[in-house]
Order: C-alpha cells, then structure tokens, then sequence
C-alpha cells in the first residue's frame, strides 16, 4: 500500500533529526533490558527549555518504539482533563487496531452523565456558578471543571461547609441521576474510569511487547496529569499496570524530586540543552548552509537553539545580511503559554540583570510587575541559585536583543532605573551587574 502524503513528510522530517544521539540509544537500549532487570526503566522525562527539540525528539523516541513492535499513543495540550487523556490513548491504540472497547464505552457513559449533571447545575456555557455550586464544585468537582470559574477558591472555603454542601451535591445528582453508579461516576471519575483504563491496558499489552504511551507539553497537563501519573506508576490504587509499559514525560520544567518518590529505581531523565557546535553545523549542512561567515553568525544568532537553528537555516541565506534576527521568535516560544501582558512586560525586564532577588526584581520591573517575583521564579527558563535567581543564558540573550532593538529608549530606561538602584554610573547598552 501506498504511504500517505502526511507518512511521506513526517519520514522527510526523519531523516533531516540530528542531535540527540544519546538520548535515542538509551531509550533504544532499555527495550533490550528485560523488565525484571533493575537496569530496565519504565519511565522516561524528556525536559528543557522551549525550543530546545523536546517534541522533535519524543517523535524520534515514538519512531523508535514503534520499530520495536510497540503499541504507541502520544498526548499533548490538546487534552484537558484526566479522561480526556485516557480517550486520547484509546484513540492512539486504535489507529493501530488495538482499540480499548471497556474503556471507550465507560467514557461514553461518564460524558452523557456529567452533560446530565451540568444541566441539574446550570453550568452550561456563559452560566456563573452560584455561591452554593461554588461551594459543591470545591467539595470534589473543581478538578474536572463541572462547575465553571472556581479555581482561585481552593482552600479559601469553610470544611463544614464543604461537607455539607459536598451531601447536597450528591443529593442532588442523585435525584437527577438516579443509579448510584452514576452519580460515582460524575462525582469521582478518576476511581471509576482509571481500573477499566488499567484492565484494558493489560489486555491489549499481552498482545504486543511494549506499550509506549508519550505525554508532551508536560508543562501543561502535568497540573492535571502528574498525580494521576505517579499513583499509577507507585502504587497499586488502580491496579496493577502491565511490566511491559514505557511512559515518557516531555516538558520545560526539570522534575521534581519530591513529586516522584526514588524515581531513580525506575526512571531516565533526559535533560536537553542547546545543540553543541558540531550538532547545529549539521543541521546547516543538511539544508545547504556551508558558507563560514553565514554559519557563524547563525550559530551567534541562534544560540545553538535547535528551533532558531532550524529557523534561520529554512531562509536558505547566501551571505551574512540575509539573516534576521530571531530574537522575537525566541522570545515568543518561551512565553508562549503566557497571555497576561503585564507577565510577559515582567519576564522580558526581569532579564536586564545578571541576577536578580525581590528586591532586584523590583527595581527592574515597571507598572504592576512588581509583586510577580514568586511568579518568575517558577518559569522553567529560571534557576533558583540560593534565593536569587538567574536566566538561562539562552533565554537571556534573546530577550535582551528584542528589548534593544524594539526600543533603545526603553532599554536605556531599564538599565537606568537599575543604575539608580544600584547608586553606580551607567553607560548607554551597558550591562547593569
């Protein structure tokens, strides 16, 4: 049979990779590694800046997993929820004539009633909730959004309340529902869905010899995905999964230790930097980019990011004044999730400093950022040195350049303010300590 025109570009894609040779033959490696070996790992965590090639890279680790006989299933910020992710996977297992029918019957079932249960509330779209939905939704619904607009309660509402209103909720549910099993279903989808998810994962894995499932965008779904994730893979409290399991994780933020108890016993962590020299000089030779002066100023521009190497290598330049300056399109990837102005404003003047505390921050930063220190802090591109922290020199350098070429008078003003802080002289596009 004929490939398809998507097959036929994504091997095009395949066969321009380069990099990430490590990476690859250690996930390679570890299907060689029988299960029962204490070498084998049942968990992979691809991490990095944007840009750096993490979703380029877990479609390499699908294709390899794939070329070992394993039934693959990929999610990314597409999904939205726990269940959504479950019927993602059934999907994925389906494509490959592996379909996950328990499953996918029970998730029809849990959407028809949750609908049911949305409409007894009055949460259809454009509806508020009212103060005692609010109050039910945090007694167990707000993690799977039956109720809009409740998030930033958490924690704020009286436990009695909460209990009493969490009775009235299922009273509620119940009249409108009717069979308990259903108003479970609604009320606690996780513990009714995950235990057919599990038992189907188990039937289809005796039947190939891996399952390889890839969870992209982790900086996105992990605040939904990762508890779900760990009890699955540390505990029993859904059952057992098949030995024969390969998860991998692809995100920004390096993994917490805390969150993942000895992951070490079970777990490869897959840091990405920035393509070393020799890495991005194939890149460019592979799209045609041989002339020396050309490929120092790309790799100058570029930082070695491999999506900015990428970028600037499609434009095909002859010579050194055909290159723009991918600073914007540097920036953009790292703020990508972000759409508050007055964040973005923050990350991009935080970055004047070589290093910043609060105070530091606060002295940089104008309008209403001042009070977003802890905020950037937590970006991925952010390390925490002691208290104080710094940028990621590949997320630095663009972001100075946007500033300097947007506006030099903004970018005067910035290192002005930070010169009057520090009490010390400053030099029109120095760089302020």
């Amino acid at each position: 049979m004929q490939p398809s025109m998507q097959e036929l570009i994504r091997r095009r894609k395949r066969a321009g990779f380069v990099g990430r040779r490590d990476e690859l033959a250690l996930y390679r490696r570890n299907f060689d590694i029988p299960v029962d070996d204490e070498r084998h790992r049942f968990v992979f965590r691809v991490y990095g800046n944007a840009g750096v090639g993490k979703t380029f890279l877990v479609r390499e680790l699908e294709q390899a997993a794939l070329e070992r006989g394993a039934l693959t299933a990929y999610t990314d910020e597409s999904v939205d929820g726990v269940p959504e992710t479950m019927a993602a996977i059934s999907a994925g297992f389906a494509r490959q004539g592996r379909p996950l029918k328990a499953l996918d019957k029970i998730l029809a079932t849990y959407r028809q009633r949750r609908h049911e249960a949305e409409a007894g509330l009055g949460a259809g779209p454009g509806a508020g909730p009212s103060a005692g939905s609010v109050v039910a939704a945090q007694a167990g619904l707000a993690g799977m959004s039956l109720v809009p607009g409740v998030g930033p309660l958490v924690g704020t509402l009286d436990p009695v309340q909460l209990a009493q209103s969490a009775e009235r909720l299922r009273a509620t549910l119940s009249a409108r529902l009717g069979r308990p099993e259903d108003v479970q279903l609604v009320l606690e989808p996780l513990r009714v869905l995950t235990p057919v998810f599990v038992e189907e994962l188990g039937r289809v894995a005796a039947q190939v010899p891996w399952l390889a499932v890839f969870f992209d965008t982790y900086e996105r779904t992990g605040a939904f995905l990762d508890d779900w994730l760990r009890d699955l893979v540390t505990t029993d409290r859904y059952g057992g999964l098949p030995a024969n399991t390969v998860l991998t994780l692809s995100g920004q933020g390096r993994p917490d230790p805390l969150r993942w108890p000895a992951a070490a016993d079970y777990a490869a962590d897959l840091p990405l930097e920035p393509f070393t020299e020799d890495e991005a000089r194939q890149l460019l030779a592979t799209q045609g980019v041989l002339e020396e002066d050309v490929v120092r100023d790309v790799l100058r521009l570029s930082g070695r990011l491999p999506v900015l190497v990428s970028t600037l290598a499609g434009s095909r330049p002859a010579t050194p004044d055909d290159i723009g300056d991918p600073s914007a399109t540097a920036v953009e990837r790292f703020l990508k999730w972000e759409p508050d102005p007055v964040r973005r404003s923050a990350a991009l003047e935080g970055a004047l400093p070589r290093r910043l505390d609060e105070d530091v921050f606060r002295a940089a930063v104008t309008g209403d950022a001042a009070g977003l220190f802890d905020w950037l802090r937590q970006l991925p591109f952010v390390r925490d040195q002691g208290g104080r922290i710094k940028y990621h020199d590949v997320v630095r350098a663009p972001m100075h350049r946007l500033q300097r070429t947007a506006s030099p008078q903004r970018w005067r003003a910035g290192h002005e303010r930070l010169a009057a802080w520090y009490e010390i002289p400053c030099e029109s596009g120095g760089t302020t300590r």
